[in-house]
Formats: C-alpha cells, sequence, structure tokens
C-alpha cells in the first residue's frame, strides 16, 4: 500500500461557489505533505471533507485502503485521523487535561490525579509550558494552540492534520513541534501540514501539493521545488518582492514612552519612534511584547514614567476609546475575536469604529456608511461580493483588511500592529507590507509586532527585542538578524 490517505476527484460546491473543482490529494505513511494554496484555495474544504466535517459531492476518499467516509469528526478521530483545525476547537471552562482527553473514552476512565499526571508528563515531553491543571480561558492564543497540538498527540493518530499549527505560535516553539513531527515521521505517523509560511515548507515537508481556486495544480517533491516557483504556483503569478521595503526613516520622533509596566507582565520598557520609521518588537511567548501594544492601548492596565505622542505628553491611558483619541489605534492579534463581529456585514465592521462619521444626533446615514465602506474596499483591495456580506464568510487575507479598514479610516498618529500577517496568505502578505510602508511614509508612526522573524528583519527599522517581561536590547541595521533576535529573546546577551 503505497498511500495510507487518498483523495480522488473531489469535488465540493456550496451555493454559488465551487470550493473543489476534481481535486486530487495522497498521503504516504511516515511522510509530511504540505498542502498550499492562498486563503479560499480549498484547503480547509479538502480536510474537513477528510475528517468527516464535510461531505463530498463527487469523488472517494481512500483510507488504508479501503474507501471511507466519515459521518462527523469524531468518527474520523477513532479511525485514527486527527485534526488540528486553525479555529482552536476548545472548551474554555474545561482544565488543560479535560480538553486533552476529550475525544478518549478511556481518558474518562482514569481519575483526575492520574489524568492530569499523564497530561503533565506529555507536556513535558514536549517542552510545552503549560499545567494540565490550568483552565483553558486563562490561556492566551499562543498556549492554546499548544494544547490542541498536545490533543492530537494524545489520540494516537495514524494521520494528524495541522492546519495552520504554527500561526500563533513563535518561531521557539515551531522548532519544538518539528522536532516532534520529525519523531512521529519516524513512528510512521502521516502529517498534512498546512502553512503560509514557505520557510517551514522547505524545512519540515516531504512532498508539497498547491491548490488554487479550488483546484488541484499540481504536487511535486520539496527538494524539486523553490520558493518562487511555489509561489506562482499559488497565486498565478510571480510576485517580485515578498518583503517590500521603500520606508524613509526621519529625525523627528512622533511617538516614545519610559519606563513603561503592564500588568504583572511587562517591567521597565523605554522605546521611541521616528517618523517614517517601522519599528519592531520580537519576543517568544509570555515575552510580554503583545502586552506592550495592549498596556499602551489601554486594554490592560498599565502606567508609564512618560509616555509621548508628538509634543503631547499623556499621563494614563484608560480605555482603548481614550487611545483613539489620543491618536494611538491597535490592530489586534486576534482578529475573530479583538478586531470584527463576525456576524455583521463588511460595512458595519469597518463602520464601527467610525460612527460619529456617519451618525447625527443618534440616527445612522447609511448612504453615507456604505459609500464609506466601498472606499475602504476599494482602498485596500477587499474582496467581497457586496458590502453587506457578512465578514465572517471573508478569507483571513480580506478578514485582516477589513481590520486594517476599520483601524486606519481615522488615521491615527501611531497604530500597533500585532501579528499582522498571521494566518493569511502570501499575497495578502505582501499586501500588508505594503500598507506598512506607506503608513510610514505618510507620517503615521508603525510599531510592527511579530512572532515571524524573516518579516521583523527585512521589514524593521529598529527592533526591541523582549524575553519574560523585560527588554534585552534594541538592534538596528547589520544587528538585525535571526540569530541575534533569538539570542536576546531566549535571555542570552549579543556581544
Amino acid at each position: 500500500m503505497e498511500y495510507i490517505l487518498e483523495a480522488k476527484g473531489i469535488t465540493k460546491t456550496f451555493p454559488g461557489v465551487v470550493a473543489l473543482d476534481n481535486v486530487n490529494f495522497n498521503l504516504k505513511k511516515g511522510e509530511v505533505h504540505a498542502l498550499l494554496g492562498e486563503n479560499g484555495a480549498g484547503k480547509s474544504t479538502l480536510i474537513k471533507i477528510i475528517s468527516g466535517v464535510y461531505k463530498a459531492d463527487k469523488g472517494t476518499i481512500l483510507y488504508m485502503g479501503k474507501t471511507v467516509s466519515f459521518n462527523s469528526p469524531t468518527e474520523a478521530m477513532k479511525a485514527g485521523i486527527a485534526t488540528i483545525h486553525q479555529e482552536l476547537n476548545l472548551f474554555e471552562d474545561l482544565t488543560v487535561a479535560e480538553n486533552i482527553a476529550v475525544g478518549n473514552v478511556e481518558s474518562f476512565l482514569l481519575s483526575k490525579r492520574k489524568l492530569i499526571n499523564i497530561t503533565d508528563k506529555l507536556l513535558k515531553n514536549l517542552n510545552f509550558n503549560i499545567h494540565a491543571n490550568s483552565t483553558v480561558r486563562n490561556l492566551n492564543t499562543s498556549e492554546k494552540q499548544l494544547v490542541s497540538i498536545a490533543k492530537a498527540l494524545f489520540l494516537n493518530s495514524n494521520v494528524i492534520i495541522m492546519d495552520e499549527p504554527t500561526a500563533t505560535i513563535t518561531e521557539h516553539e515551531a522548532k519544538i513541534l518539528f522536532n516532534i513531527i520529525n519523531d512521529l515521521k519516524k513512528k510512521g505517523i502521516s502529517i498534512i501540514f498546512i502553512s503560509h509560511r514557505l520557510e517551514e515548507v522547505f524545512e519540515i515537508a516531504d512532498r508539497v501539493t498547491v491548490l488554487r481556486d479550488g483546484k488541484f495544480v499540481g504536487t511535486t517533491d520539496v527538494g524539486h521545488t523553490s520558493e518562487q516557483e511555489l509561489i506562482s504556483m499559488m497565486v498565478g503569478r510571480k510576485i517580485s518582492e515578498m518583503y517590500p521595503k521603500y520606508n524613509v526613516p526621519k529625525k523627528k520622533e512622533i511617538f516614545s514612552v519610559h519606563d513603561l509596566n503592564v500588568g504583572r507582565i511587562v517591567k521597565n520598557v523605554s522605546f521611541s519612534l521616528k517618523e517614517g520609521e517601522i519599528f519592531g518588537i520580537a519576543g517568544l511567548v509570555g515575552s510580554g511584547k503583545s502586552e506592550i501594544a495592549l498596556g499602551i492601548y489601554g486594554y490592560i492596565p498599565s502606567k508609564w514614567k512618560q509616555l509621548k505622542v508628538g509634543d503631547k505628553v499623556i499621563s494614563k491611558i484608560k480605555s482603548p476609546d481614550q487611545a483613539l483619541q489620543e491618536g494611538i489605534a491597535m490592530v489586534p492579534e486576534d482578529r475573530k475575536t479583538m478586531g470584527l463581529v463576525l456576524e455583521l456585514d463588511v460595512m458595519k465592521n469597518i463602520t464601527l469604529q467610525n460612527v460619529k462619521e456617519v451618525e447625527k444626533g443618534g440616527i445612522i446615514n447609511w448612504k453615507k456608511a456604505d459609500d464609506i465602506a466601498r472606499e475602504e474596499i476599494g482602498k485596500y483591495s477587499i474582496k467581497v461580493s457586496s458590502v453587506k456580506q457578512k465578514v465572517k464568510t471573508l478569507s483571513g487575507g480580506n478578514q485582516q483588511k477589513a481590520v486594517l479598514a476599520k483601524v486606519l479610516r481615522r488615521v491615527p498618529k501611531v497604530v500597533f500592529m500585532v501579528e499582522p500577517t498571521r494566518g493569511i496568505d502570501v499575497g495578502a502578505k505582501v499586501d500588508v507590507y505594503k500598507i506598512v510602508n506607506n503608513l510610514a511614509n505618510n507620517g503615521i508612526g508603525v510599531v510592527f509586532i511579530s512572532s515571524e522573524l524573516p518579516e521583523i528583519v527585512r521589514l524593521c527599522d529598529r527592533v526591541l527585542v523582549m524575553h519574560r517581561g523585560r527588554p534585552m536590547g534594541i538592534l538596528e541595521g547589520n544587528e538585525i538578524t535571526q540569530e541575534n533576535i533569538l539570542k536576546l529573546a531566549t535571555g542570552v546577551d549579543v556581544e
């Protein structure tokens, strides 16, 4: 049996959309097979058919040589196919141990203490710094992703589908995950690996299949292709510059903060931002890099010795609304919970933060709201069927552009962009990078916070590196390398 899993001629349509059109895919025993494509290419639909979420309209799924058609993810899981979805399916009010045990009936026959001990041992073996008895609600996004990974491994699966498993974890944690994946390969476990980070594909995958617009483009050995070739296969055109950089830093200081403290996490952070500059903040999960933005934005209680926006000294920011009034905006880390109201349409999402522009005497001018939405949709090239399309139905990249349109409509003086390219495709990433450059050149201060070191290295003029809530140093010029960032991020001084 050459393949442990095969998808043959898979077709799936939704009202008005052909999500998959005669798609083929196969997976060998003990291999990592990357599945690539832009948002909307059909990757998630294919894995949902394989894992029993959807039924294919046409085509066949073969698993271990037999035709299968799972009626639910639970059925697939029992057969040995586990899926780590991009949207984390965890029970917020259960513990880590209880979440990991869900789906395995035998686990609930164990005593609570034994289940916690087994889970703690698993987490320790994975080098995940999470406690089995912690309530999932109290974990951050990255830690929840680690729990989902641990859950799939706990189930002793033959096939593990990983949909953007590194989207919310740092490069350090990704390295740990890749070591785990290599161990799984040696045990004969097969991995379907979906990622927008091409450097990861070349590091971990054996073969790669590309989908575009619901169609099969091709399958090739990773060793026989290049990053540029894969990008062309995905987008149907050549992208000349993956990390465009054309901002021009000036001498004028437009933002500064001294001795910033955020909750119990961030201690004594100081940095400044010059006009035209892209200022990066890097660090591992738990380093406090995201909390810096949340604190300055008024989302988490914080204090400082001095904070200036332009020439204005600000003593305290008590809420995001006050931050916006002071000219400070934030593109949040999790667009689905903090950036958008998924059940509302694109127009309402874009105008939500800008309601004063369309409201008079408590009455909304919907014609004006419609005009503003159309203007922003054109400005950011957001692909929608209409302004009334629900934002939850957009691809990840278009959702992120909707967040950017909403946040930047008020033209802030400083914008904190927290993981702005997380979970979006190559083409959308390049669009975001261009937006960042344009913002800087238009005099808006950009603080770019990211776990993706290649974009930090290639986009930022200076980089503050955090370690366990404390600043380890600011790199600039030729000092900005992945090696130097990782040294500081893990608490090692750079000579």
